[in-house]
Order: C-alpha cells, then sequence, then structure tokens
C-alpha cells in the first residue's frame, strides 16, 4: 500500500479497512479451530492434521457448492474462503460477522471445557455435545439476518442509488426461477450480478435454481433451459438476460414502475494509473527476505 500510494495511487479508506476486518475475521477463526483443536487432542501433531482437515473439508463444500448448488452454495458462503473474498470485494455481511463471531467463541469455549483436566472425560463430552448444539442454533438464527453493507468505490456489490430508491418502492415478494445447471457461466452472471445484488435491496426475494444435471451440457436440448421466470404480485414474466440490466428491465416491468433515467455523472470510472513499480521488486525480493532472516537468526539466538 505504501509503494502504490508512493505511485499516486488512489487508496479508499473505507475499503481497505473491510479488507483488514475480514483477515482480523478468518484470523479470528483460525486461532479459535487451533485452541479447540490442541485442546481436545493430546498431541500437537494430532491438532495440526485435524485443523488440516477442517481447512480441506471447507473446499470439499466449495467444490460441492459449485457442483449441486442450492443449500449446499448457500453453506459454502459461510466459509473462510468466501467469508474472505466478500470482504475482499467490499461487502460487510452482518450475518457473516455473526457467525464467524459465534464460531470463534465456540472454539474456544470448547477449548476451555476440554482444559479443565479435574473433570471426568464424560462430562467434558458431554459439555461439548451441548455447546455444539448451542452453536448450530445460533449459526442457523444468524443466517435469517439479511443487513449488509457495500464499502466498495465503485459501488460492485450493489445497484446503482437511482434503481435501488426504485427498488426499495416495490413491497411484493419476488420470486426468480431459473433453468439453469450449478456449472452453467450464464447462472453464475445471474447469481452475482443481478441476485446478490437484488437480495441486499429487497429482503423478500425468492430464487429457485431448476437442473436436470450440473453441467447443462445435456440439457440445450430442452425448450425451457436457459429460461428465467419471474413472478411478482401475481404477474409472470419469462426472460432469457442474465445480465443486471435485463433482470432490473423485468422487474421493472412486472412491477409498473417506470426505470430511472441513466446519468452520466453517477458512473464510477475509477482512478485509472500506468507508473512503473520502481522499488518494488527490492522490496519483495530483497529487504523483505532480508528482514525475515534477520528476524529468524534473532529469534533462534535468544533460544539458544
Amino acid at each position: 500500500m505504501l509503494l502504490w500510494k508512493s505511485y499516486g495511487g488512489s487508496i479508499y479508506a473505507p475499503e481497505l479497512a473491510t479488507v483488514v476486518f475480514g483477515h482480523v475475521l478468518n484470523a479470528g477463526l483460525t486461532i479459535a479451530i487451533a485452541a479447540a483443536t490442541a485442546a481436545v487432542t493430546e498431541h500437537p501433531s494430532t491438532a495440526a492434521i485435524v485443523t488440516l482437515s477442517v481447512t480441506v473439508g471447507t473446499w470439499i463444500l466449495n467444490f460441492i457448492a459449485a457442483v449441486q448448488g442450492g443449500v449446499w452454495e448457500r453453506a459454502a458462503g459461510y466459509t473462510p474462503p468466501a467469508m474472505v473474498a466478500g470482504f475482499q470485494h467490499g461487502l460487510i455481511r452482518l450475518d457473516v460477522v455473526l457467525i464467524a463471531a459465534v464460531f470463534m467463541a465456540a472454539g474456544l469455549a470448547l477449548a476451555a471445557v476440554w482444559l479443565r483436566l479435574g473433570i471426568s472425560v464424560r462430562r467434558r463430552a458431554h459439555e461439548s455435545i451441548a455447546l455444539g448444539a448451542l452453536t448450530s442454533a445460533t449459526v442457523f438464527a444468524c443466517t435469517f439476518v439479511t443487513a449488509s453493507w457495500d464499502t466498495s468505490e465503485s459501488r460492485a456489490n450493489s445497484f446503482p442509488e437511482a434503481d435501488e430508491q426504485v427498488l426499495t418502492q416495490i413491497r411484493a415478494p419476488l420470486h426468480i426461477e431459473a433453468h439453469l445447471a450449478p456449472e452453467d457461466p450464464r447462472r453464475a452472471d445471474l447469481e452475482h450480478k443481478a441476485i446478490a445484488k437484488l437480495r441486499r435491496v429487497l429482503p423478500k426475494v425468492q430464487v429457485q435454481y431448476v437442473s436436470a444435471t450440473s453441467i447443462g451440457l445435456f440439457e440445450q436440448t430442452s425448450p425451457h433451459y436457459g429460461e428465467v421466470w419471474y413472478e411478482l404480485g401475481g404477474k409472470r414474466e419469462m426472460s432469457r438476460v442474465t445480465t443486471a440490466e435485463g433482470v432490473l428491465e423485468t422487474i421493472y416491468a412486472l412491477a409498473g414502475v417506470a426505470p430511472p433515467q441513466e446519468q452520466d455523472e453517477a458512473l464510477f470510472r475509477g482512478h485509472p494509473l500506468a507508473v512503473p513499480p520502481k522499488g518494488a521488486a527490492t522490496v519483495f525480493y530483497g529487504i523483505w527476505p532480508a528482514l525475515v532472516v534477520a528476524g529468524a537468526f534473532l529469534v533462534r539466538r535468544r533460544q539458544g
């Protein structure tokens, strides 16, 4: 960041603070999991293997979510990789923050339960089961929290403000039925560029994906594959457009409201900068490794 600022680059403080906050939460989760596994297991190597298993398990969950979608996709949204990715895009979701805090508290509480060596193993096991049940119920309750904040300078996670003002006037529940497979690129466009933004504005959005396979390769000949049905206020309309503009156009037509006028001054054009990265190679390949080696030498000398 110091190098980028020295080149004349622009840094948006709220977005940067969100990224830092996301990594702090991820570090807290890592510490809580490590503390819990170290307290439950009898050897550090076993604790390391269990911690690694949890990490690999989140990767497997993300893979299943990419193939199967549905509830798996929603569950994968609370894994550390997905959580950090959301913060890196400048999006703070209150449900993610609360669930991360619950898991951190649960991990530290589990470590505290098993560090009481004078208590019988059976009692500690019963307390761990009760803690797991309480954690599961709390996490399930947190999934219904919908508040979120877009701290990105470009409003990458939100519709334009004019569109959001119009959407907030729609009170009726919106139901979307998309006939797209989980690995279809059009589904990714629809989810990330339109539906994810809609959920932040309209809390009463229900999305249902319909597909017979995970990739949709053999469904292309089906007459209904690729259709996206919208139902609002008793009216239904079908569209095959998966862009944010196409989705908004369909919703406005169903709601009977006029779309807002586009304003060029509202467009975010970024801060383009083309400069050579002077000093970056020296810092990353010279100064930084030298500091790491010097720090290791000092620690080893102090231990010796």
